[in-house]
């Protein structure tokens, strides 16, 4: 089997084995995931690759604590956790909107193009604008991919919490993007 489809968890452990590869893989495979997560709950580009390298310093100073149950709800668990510390000592509300680029096709028209344009700023908007709890839950759902129950746990908190969470935070997406859908 190649490095490529291991598992997270079995990469982990061949990294904590001392194998680099397998660190420099996982690192890959979250590299993306992580610094949008980052962005997308407030932070400036900068802070979040500051946030984001001070994840991986954890990832390996944890290295001996990790359970090898789920690495990927460990590492947003760890991500979310820096990134609050970090708005707490910026003493910064989590308000700020993420900036990202689009780019167009040029088959399709610019009227369309324009109208993708404004749903993408209006669903930017929406998420920056929900309630901090009902953003962070959106994002480990739906952009991190975690199941109720990890959400749970990187929150710590109740798995009907989290369901609930989902739904306002749904509720209020649809509310706030009716015009795009």
């Amino acid at each position: 089997m190649s490095q490529a489809e291991l598992t997270d968890e079995d990469l982990y452990a061949a990294y904590r084995g001392g194998d680099m590869a397998a660190f420099d893989l996982l690192y890959a495979r979250y590299r993306q995931p992580l610094y949008l997560f980052l962005l997308r709950r407030g932070h400036s580009e900068p802070v979040a690759e500051d946030v984001f390298h001070d994840c991986w310093i954890k990832v390996i100073d944890k290295a001996k604590s990790f359970d090898g149950e789920n690495f990927r709800a460990w590492v947003y668990s760890i991500t979310r956790n820096l990134s609050t510390d970090s708005f707490r000592k910026a003493n910064i509300r989590l308000t700020e909107e993420y900036d990202d680029e689009s780019g167009s096709n040029s088959h399709v028209s610019t009227e369309k193009v324009q109208q993708d344009v404004d749903c993408l700023e209006l669903v930017k908007t929406s998420v920056s604008s929900l309630p901090v709890e009902q953003r962070d839950v959106f994002l480990l759902k739906e952009e991190a991919g975690l199941s109720l129950q990890q959400i749970a746990d990187v929150m710590a908190v109740g798995r009907e919490t989290i369901k609930s969470r989902i739904r306002y935070a749904m509720n209020q997406l649809k509310k706030l993007m009716a015009e795009c859908l």
